[in-house]
């Protein structure tokens, strides 16, 4: 596996802990 695709994998779970921590602080 190349190490470029997993960093790209990284990247976009990163990317979507962060939207969910900015929808939890939206509604507490």
């Amino acid at each position: 596996m190349k190490k470029s695709a997993m960093r790209a994998e990284i990247i976009n779970v990163v990317d979507e802990i962060k939207q969910a921590i900015s929808l939890l602080r939206r509604h507490l």
